[in-house]
């Protein structure tokens, strides 16, 4: 038997967890308030090899101080209740982006970056900006470009995100990177109107590899470079318009990106189709140009929006099946919320996102499931996808999943118990509440993993995560015994959007305890 917890421990107020690996009999809180606990019923989750579970509500206000949960004399390792355990790791994961920074040789390369297989010679200035993950020294908008539904947002995502978190936080090191990030996507951009998608190396590391490029699966690079809505150019456009509060100078490059995406973007998608990727990053990037006084972009906003919700049954879903991205699943929901923030008539688009989250909610407490993990039909990912190659841990998608909900629970008074209980068991899973007892940040928590001794990971960052089983999808992984050596990546790599989103998610919790639970 184990009891597994937040390594990082509980806010004082909202809900909150344990999860014990067996079945107890009885269980007790023992700390500043000692009582005794309600046990869950003991279930097996899916195909799942570890389990049974148990789950455990602990009370929903607790005085601070250090606690165990101990089950039939076990005893969980001691944790902490403070006002917001997860508001404290903030400085890490900055300090995290920080280390990502481009500098150096890499640096003065990409100052004049090659475009692959371009006959003209030409460079562009790609310097400054983070690099994408431990054993990628990459910089992207976007990778995996020549999918309709999987591109995750990279670079601009975190450049928004940190903007996000700042506004929620005051936290100027947040303003600080955001800007540094920005500052790259003023640079990375044609003088044709579009921005890049990505500077890769294939995997080389090799400074003469380095080219602007959109590479397919196998490291294989195209001149296909041009970024549309959701190959990272909705984001950059959101993520500038956003920062040119603080830089005016910004807005007039978002505007005529958006513009010039308005009248080109389906030139620049693989199969010439828009997909539900294009509609929330085109969506977000209108709704940020609304709220830094655009208005003209508020028709193309709204016709997004409506564009998206006409692909919403309860869910979202792409061919008839519920859309599970990724990366990113929780980021339709934001874009909504805030094309509604920032046009106060379009309540129609609020009540779309609450009705997709509620969905959300229902199929994933419509199984056996103890952790609260998202469920879109299944847990994972699915291995066998568009990309030919790419599926991996999913931080990212859980964390903004969380930042969704804790949106949503602003506007939700009827389902905002089970919105803010959602979140938490996001945040709780990255922060070792998991089947594999593993605190996802590094040098927080306990049994960090590490990726690589060639590529150690940095404190602060995210690993990606666990996953659906090797040879089973309905089992569960993380650095699996069986797995083919070299794919150790797809759990213990850090990356950073799972960095960004994490910040978002922990920005958000925080205003939202703040301002309506400890009220």
């Amino acid at each position: 038997m184990q009891v597994l917890t937040s390594h990082l421990g509980y806010p004082a107020y909202g809900p909150k967890s344990a999860v014990v690996l067996g079945t107890p009999s009885t269980a007790e809180l023992v700390g500043p308030q000692t009582e005794p606990l309600v046990i869950g019923p003991a279930e097996h989750v899916d195909r799942w090899h570890l389990g049974p579970f148990t789950r455990i509500e602990l009370p929903l206000r607790l005085a601070p101080g250090t606690y165990r949960v101990v089950a039939d004399g076990v005893e969980s390792e001691p944790f902490a209740v403070a006002a917001d355990p997860f508001l404290a790791t903030l400085p890490d994961v900055v300090a995290y982006f920080r280390a990502m920074r481009s500098s150096g040789e890499i640096d003065a390369k990409d100052r004049h970056a090659e475009l692959w297989a371009d006959p003209r010679g030409s460079t562009v200035d790609a310097s400054g900006g983070w690099l994408d993950a431990s054993g990628d020294t990459s910089k992207f908008l976007s990778h995996l470009t020549y999918t309709s539904t999987m591109s995750p947002q990279q670079i601009p995502l975190c450049v928004w995100a940190m903007l996000v978190s700042y506004e929620e936080t005051g936290d100027p090191a947040l303003l600080e990177e955001a800007l540094w990030g920005a500052d790259f996507l003023r640079r990375f951009r044609s003088t044709e109107g579009y921005f890049y998608t990505g500077v890769f190396d294939a995997l080389t590391k090799r400074l003469d590899e380095r080219f602007v490029t959109a590479p397919l699966a196998d490291c294989v690079r195209t001149s296909r470079y041009q970024a549309g809505y959701r190959q990272g150019g909705g984001l950059a456009i959101a993520a500038l318009a956003r920062a040119s509060t603080f830089d005016a100078g910004l807005l007039p490059i978002a505007i005529e990106a958006f513009e010039h995406l308005e009248a080109h973007n389906r030139e620049y998608l693989f199969d010439g189709e828009e997909s539900i990727v294009d509609d929330y990053c085109a969506l977000l990037a209108a709704a940020e140009l609304i709220g830094a006084g655009h208005a003209a972009a508020a028709p193309a906003a709204e016709r997004r929006a409506r564009s998206l919700l006409a692909r919403h049954a309860g869910w979202f879903t792409v061919d008839r099946r519920p859309f599970h991205h990724a990366a990113e699943s929780g980021l339709p929901v934001l874009a909504l919320l805030r094309f509604a923030a920032v046009q106060p008539a379009a309540t129609w688009a609020r009540s779309g996102a609450l009705q997709a989250m509620s969905a959300l909610l229902t199929g994933t407490h419509n199984a056996v499931n103890p952790f609260g993990y998202p469920r879109f039909g299944a847990f994972f990912f699915p291995h066998v996808n568009d990309t030919g190659y790419w599926w991996q841990g999913e931080n990212a998608n859980i964390a903004s999943l969380a930042a969704a909900a804790y949106a949503c629970a602003g506007h939700d008074s009827d389902n905002r118990a089970e919105l803010l209980a959602f979140a938490e068991d996001q945040l709780a899973w990255i922060a070792g509440r998991n089947p594999f007892d593993v605190c996802m940040i590094h040098g927080q928590g306990r049994n960090n993993a590490v990726y690589s001794v060639d590529f150690p990971p940095k404190p602060g960052g995210i690993v990606n995560g666990i996953t659906s089983g090797w040879t089973d999808e309905r089992d569960i992984a993380f650095l699996p015994p069986d797995a083919p050596e070299g794919d150790a990546w797809r759990w213990a790599e850090q990356w950073i959007p799972h960095s960004a989103w994490y910040l978002l998610a922990v920005a958000t919790g925080a205003a939202f305890r703040k301002d309506t639970l400890a009220s």
